[in-house]
């Protein structure tokens, strides 16, 4: 699936028919035995709600006549953390000058890709020092989650190799409840987890399935890519061949089944049966954008990474400030997309702030595809993120730009039945910031 970032439309009128096809108290006694109970209950819940995102239960999706969508849900999206709201303040359908049909193509792609739930760690032990705390605090961020940003120790098993505390030693089959300054984390042996504050609840389980929900956007996922999100003004669902329905205000977009499917804003109008006869109005490069869209049906939901008790290695030496490659670029590219921008602007900010300290800013990939070409990417990405900081006020010369590729993961890329786990291989695609103490 291709993703890109949102803009606008102004078409001219045009209508045709043709046939076309396709911090922190660590509370180990009674640990298990709670974690139990509270594993029992999350899985319970997330049938109930999983259930709902079964195919049967998404919505009709259209059938060709342009009857597609599905209620609108409660609340609106936070903009701090761009993988919570798709799409950008320019979107199509609205007035943007003569956008070009590659533009709003990519717009519409992006305003189809589904937010991902986060992943989230056990607090205790990854963020004891206090750099590590204060860079967490002025960055905003909740303890142990991990929202395209994240605050960890720095763990040094020889001099000057630094990693970050999460990469220790997964132990396996191990639970652990965790219980400070309003956070609760309860995670099984078997993957599962809570994460809850006072306005926020996310569940996960061990097969890629979970729910976010945070008042304001709320994200339900199946382990087969179905799923349902919804943030007030937009809804979509999906099933899991590609299927199902998305609608905002003045727009929707629906693929059934069958092939059938369908767009519709202020501007342009495609409607198409299930035997490939298409009904279009508006600019006939901005139909054969959407027609390249429907081909592809909806995309689907991120897989949920399963959670894990993390045993670190190493003594405390500095701080790892994560960014989440998925946030930052699209897949393939080392070109930032603007609505990181914002999230990059808060860690300059920190940084500036800081005295603009010596760092390493350090790509990484997940496993999959040539070596040498990750090593590329990973490098060409470290160098983008670097210049974004030197360009938002960071002073020259502070930062060097490393790319490690594939060979740092931070854990296997595959399930303990030997599966492959491409939640594992997303949380590896990463540009981490790497302070050691003693360096300025």
């Amino acid at each position: 699936m291709r993703r890109a970032v949102g803009s606008a439309v102004v078409p001219t009128r045009h209508v045709h028919r043709h046939r076309h096809g396709s911090g922190n108290r660590h509370r180990a006694a009674g640990a298990v035995g709670l974690v139990a109970v509270l594993v029992a209950v999350l899985v319970a819940v997330l049938v109930a709600v999983l259930a709902g995102c079964s195919p049967d239960a998404l919505g009709e999706g259209g059938s060709g006549s342009g009857t597609g969508g599905g209620a609108t849900g409660p609340g609106s999206t936070s903009s701090a953390v761009p993988s919570r709201s798709p799409g950008s303040s320019q979107e199509p359908g609205e007035d943007g000058g003569g956008i070009s049909a590659a533009a709003f193509e990519a717009a519409l792609r992006r305003r189809l890709e589904p937010p991902a739930v986060p992943s989230f760690t056990v607090p205790t032990d990854l963020l004891t020092s206090a750099g590590a705390r204060e860079a967490a605090a002025a960055l905003d961020l909740p303890a142990g989650l991990y929202e395209g940003i994240a605050v960890l120790d720095a763990r040094c098993s020889a001099p000057g190799e630094a990693a970050a505390a999460d990469s220790g030693t997964a132990v396996p089959g191990r639970a652990a409840h965790h219980e400070a300054d309003g956070v609760s984390v309860s995670v099984a042996g078997d993957g599962t987890g809570v994460y809850d504050t006072a306005d926020l609840h996310v569940a996960v389980l061990p097969d890629g399935a979970g729910v976010y929900d945070d008042g304001a956007l709320r994200v339900s996922v199946g382990a087969d890519g179905s799923g349902t999100w919804s943030d007030g003004e937009r809804r979509t669902s999906v099933r899991a061949d590609g299927s199902g329905s998305a609608e905002g205000p003045g727009w929707r977009f629906w693929v059934g089944p069958d092939g059938s499917g369908g767009y519709e804003d202020d501007d342009v109008r495609v409607s198409r049966a299930a035997d490939g006869e298409l009904f279009t109005e508006g600019d006939p490069a901005l139909v054969a954008a959407v027609e390249a869209v429907l081909a592809d049906g909806l995309p689907p939901f991120a897989p949920v990474p399963r959670i894990a008790d993390v045993e670190p290695v190493g003594e405390v030496c500095g701080t790892v400030i994560r960014l989440d490659a998925n946030v930052l670029f699209d897949f393939g590219s080392a070109e930032v997309r603007p609505e990181a921008n914002e999230q990059l602007g808060r860690v300059a900010a920190l940084l500036v702030a800081l005295g603009s300290p010596a760092a390493r800013v350090e790509g990484h990939t997940d496993g999959i595809g040539d070596a040498d070409d990750n090593q590329a990417l990973s490098e060409r990405r470290a160098t983008a993120v670097r210049d974004a900081l030197l360009g938002s006020g960071v002073a020259g010369g502070s930062l060097e730009a490393v790319g490690w590729g594939e060979t740092r993961p931070l854990g296997p890329e595959t399930s303990p039945d030997g599966a492959d786990d491409p939640a594992a291989r997303q949380l590896h695609r990463r540009v981490e910031l790497v302070l050691l103490d003693g360096q300025g």
